[in-house]
C-alpha cells in the first residue's frame, strides 16, 4: 500500500498555456444545434463487480452489488454522450473559463462519468468517500497523471493542456471505477442527460463538423451547417449490436 501511495503522487507535468487573444464573436451571426442522441435495439446491460467487498467502504456504499458499463437509454434516448463541434472552429480562439470544473468520486464510483472541460482550465477531483482512491489519467496528447486523494475532503486540480476525446481516467485501487474526460479548445459540447438532448447554442454560422462520443457506444460524426439566428436540427442514432458501434 505504501508503494502504491507513492506511485500516485505523481501529477502532470504541464507547461502554462500559452495565453492568446479571444476572436471577437459578433453575437447576431450565430445560430445553434439542438437534437437527440438515440439508440435502436435494446441497450447493453451491466456487468457485475466482482471485487466490490474487497473495500468495505465500496461494500456498504452498494449492499445490493454493483453493475457498471451499462448503457443508459430509456425509450432510445441515450444519456451520458459527449457531443460537440469536432471541426470548423480552428481559426477561431476562445477564452478559457477561470472556474474549474469538479468531479468527485463518490460511493465508489466517479461522478459524473463523462464530463466536458477546456483545455487550460482547471479539473478539480474530490474524493467524497472514506477510503483511499486514486487519479490515474492516461492522454495520448498531454502527459500523464497519478495521485492519490488518501481521505474524505481530499482534493487537486490538474490542467490538460491539449484537446483529446476521450481522456480515459481510473482508480487503480478499485478498478471498475473510470470516468471519461473530453477536452476542448472551445465552448461547443455538452454531455447528454436522460432525455438524450443536446444543445449547442452560439455557434458562429458556418459548416461543422458534429462528433458524438459515448464510452460505450463509440463514436459518430455527421455535418451541419449553421446559420444565423437559426437551429439546426440534427439525430444522432446508434445500434445496440454487441453494444456498439455508432451510425
Amino acid at each position: 500500500m505504501l508503494l502504491l501511495i507513492a506511485a500516485c503522487q505523481r501529477g502532470p507535468a504541464t507547461s502554462p498555456r500559452v495565453a492568446r487573444t479571444p476572436t471577437p464573436l459578433d453575437t447576431a451571426a450565430t445560430g445553434a444545434i439542438a437534437g437527440h442522441v438515440r439508440l435502436s435495439g435494446v441497450p447493453p446491460g451491466p456487468r457485475d463487480v466482482a471485487q466490490l467487498g474487497s473495500d468495505p467502504t465500496c461494500a456498504a456504499a452498494h449492499p445490493g452489488g454493483l453493475g457498471v458499463g451499462a448503457v443508459r437509454a430509456e425509450n432510445g434516448l441515450v444519456a451520458d454522450a459527449m457531443v460537440y463541434v469536432a471541426r470548423g472552429l480552428e481559426d477561431r480562439v476562445f477564452a478559457v473559463p477561470d472556474a474549474p470544473v469538479d468531479v468527485d468520486q463518490r460511493g465508489c464510483l466517479f461522478a459524473p462519468p463523462v464530463v466536458g472541460v477546456r483545455a487550460g482550465q482547471r479539473l478539480e477531483f474530490v474524493n467524497s468517500d472514506d477510503t483511499l482512491h486514486n487519479v490515474h489519467g492516461a492522454p495520448t496528447a498531454s502527459p500523464a497523471w497519478n495521485f492519490g486523494l488518501g481521505v474524505r475532503g481530499a482534493r487537486r486540480s490538474i490542467v490538460i493542456e491539449q484537446p483529446e476525446v476521450p481522456v480515459p481516467v481510473r482508480c487503480d485501487v478499485h478498478p471498475w471505477m473510470r470516468a471519461d474526460v473530453g477536452v476542448f479548445d472551445h465552448p461547443y459540447f455538452t454531455v447528454t442527460g436522460t432525455d438524450g438532448a443536446f444543445r449547442l447554442a452560439g455557434v458562429p454560422a458556418g459548416h461543422y463538423i458534429l462528433g458524438v462520443w459515448h464510452p460505450v457506444l463509440g463514436r459518430s460524426q455527421q455535418e451541419v451547417d449553421v446559420a444565423a439566428s437559426a437551429t439546426s436540427d440534427v439525430d444522432v442514432r446508434y445500434d445496440a449490436v454487441d453494444g456498439a458501434g455508432g451510425k
